[in-house]
């Protein structure tokens, strides 16, 4: 038990691994489908959250809380690429697995994206934070999939794992406006930022439908 607490507190310092390369990164948003995944399968990926479950084959799961990895334990680990995280929890129980990071910085602040060794800049959500994760890693353009930002059709996730009342409102008083100057600072970096979210509510970064991407 006492191994398993110090590994707990162990951080990884993310590397560029992917250096270069184009990294999707796929939120769980309701615009995001089985078929939008399948169309970048062979793609560096990081999957986000529930977002796991349409894109297993992703090079990346990562998942920022505690909360979200209890109930799904088994999925985080029979994942068979990279696991990255913020939660100490996955990386007491599974400390081989779990590379664990940490994340500082204000979301609603400018970010800065070089913060020291294993920090990323923290986001107001996963996907937010994952878009910092994504530069870590070395991408050279990063492409937003299933960035809504807003509720479609009453439906705010690609899945229903969710139940209960909703604050609908949170979209924009909060997470839109947490990615102001993100834009700017990837430029700073050299790192391209679009956002292929048919119809998404966020705008701070240019938009470009995954057909154009693809061509």
């Amino acid at each position: 038990m006492i191994a398993a607490a110090t590994r707990e507190l162990e951080f990884w310092s993310p590397q560029a691994l992917f250096k270069g390369e184009t990294i999707f990164c796929l939120a769980s948003g309701p615009s995001l489908t089985a078929e939008i995944c399948d169309r970048i399968r062979g793609h560096r990926s990081i999957a986000i959250n529930s977002s796991a479950v349409l894109a297993p084959w992703a090079s990346v799961l990562f998942f920022t809380d505690s909360g979200w990895y209890e109930p799904r334990r088994e999925l985080v680990a029979n994942w068979a690429g990279l696991v990255i995280s913020m939660s100490r929890t996955a990386k007491r129980e599974l400390p081989d697995k779990v590379k664990r990071v940490q994340g500082e910085g204000d979301p609603q602040a400018l970010p800065g994206f070089s913060r020291g060794p294993h920090v990323i800049q923290q986001g107001r959500s996963s996907g937010h934070t994952a878009v910092s994760l994504a530069i870590a890693l070395g991408a050279a353009r990063v492409v937003l999939l299933g960035y809504d930002m807003r509720f479609v059709g009453g439906r705010e996730h690609c899945h229903g794992e969710y139940k209960g009342p909703r604050d609908i409102e949170i979209y924009q008083r909060e997470f839109v406006p947490g990615f102001a100057g993100w834009n700017e600072a990837a430029a700073a970096v050299g790192v391209d930022v679009v956002n292929a979210t048919e119809g998404s509510a966020l705008k701070e970064f240019r938009f470009a439908t995954l057909d154009r991407l693809e061509a």
